[in-house]
């Protein structure tokens, strides 16, 4: 008999420590099992989650508020500062609001920083459905990478296609007031010119206009505005001034510029072609002259 309460003792200590207690936190393994074989947008790809910063959270840190009888005892719990953020920026997350607030449970600073920023104002004050939110720089939480990383959507090399994807739209421009074609100028710049062939020092987008602060340059507090552009720019090039500052710029070049630019690119095209044009020809008269040479001797011979 004795034995036998031993034994029921030691099946309920294990009982006890091995099942989880209810409303624990899910292993991502096991959401991870039907989300990992589903198609559209609640596919999540357990290989390339398993190796994103993310890849060692739980689902429910995030996903606090599941719906559906299949997650019943899932959902955690969002707490009033979460779900007054989320309902700021549903006009922009409309899926699950509360999932892209969970990024303020780690990232307050950043959050802070985002909502006084020209994009969260107009996420937030606005309520405008083309402002960005994190993801929409970031990429799927599922899947970011740490910036270092040249996968990531904010790695140094790839900021500037990111931007893009919203400051190359013309309806974006016109809408909002700034530059047309901004990127494609930019990428013409020397600035850009220099980043395209990987030099790590090459100042993107964020290095001048800022990121999660980023201002209007209709602000006077912008980086890029008035004396402190001159201050931006001295961080990298000591002893910039006004007129150096000046020649920096993402709007259209006027039209002496731009129409001198032009002639001096066809200029530059038609002495290379002249040269090797001319190249040409002395190749051709020089083999000519070989071959009548040698016609002409073989016949006194």
């Amino acid at each position: 008999m004795r034995n036998r309460l031993n034994a029921l003792s030691l099946l309920l200590l294990f009982t006890f420590v091995l099942v989880p207690a209810a409303g624990a936190s899910p292993d991502a393994a096991a959401c991870l099992g039907c989300h990992g074989s589903m198609e559209g947008s609640v596919n999540v790809n357990q290989e390339k989650f398993s190796k994103s910063v993310h890849g060692s959270f739980d689902c429910v840190m995030c996903h606090m508020t599941l719906k559906g009888a299949q997650h019943a005892g899932l959902s955690g719990k969002a707490d009033a500062a979460t779900r007054e953020l989320a309902a700021q920026i549903s006009p922009k997350s409309k899926i699950d609001p509360i999932a892209q607030a969970a990024c303020a449970e780690c990232h307050g600073d950043i959050y802070q920083a985002y909502k006084k920023s020209v994009h969260g104002k107009n996420v937030i004050d606005k309520k405008s459905s083309d402002g960005p939110v994190c993801t929409s720089c970031h990429g799927s939480p599922h899947y970011i990478q740490p910036k270092t990383s040249k996968e990531s959507a904010v790695n140094h090399f790839n900021v500037v296609q990111t931007c893009g994807k919203c400051h190359e739209e013309k309806f974006m421009s016109e809408k909002y007031g700034f530059s047309e074609h901004v990127m494609e100028r930019y990428k013409e710049s020397f600035h850009g010119r220099k980043l395209k062939v990987g030099h790590p020092n090459a100042p993107s987008c964020v290095d001048c206009h800022g990121s999660h602060d980023i201002i209007s340059d209709k602000d006077p507090a912008s980086p890029v505005v008035g004396a402190n552009k001159i201050k931006t720019c001295s961080k990298c090039h000591a002893g910039a001034n006004a007129k150096f500052v000046a020649a920096i710029t993402h709007h259209a070049p006027r039209p002496i510029a731009h129409f001198t630019e032009i002639a001096l690119i066809i200029l530059t095209v038609s002495v290379f072609l002249f040269i090797c044009i001319h190249v040409l020809l002395d190749i051709y008269a020089d083999v000519r002259d070989r071959l009548f040479r040698k016609g002409k001797g073989g016949s006194h011979e």
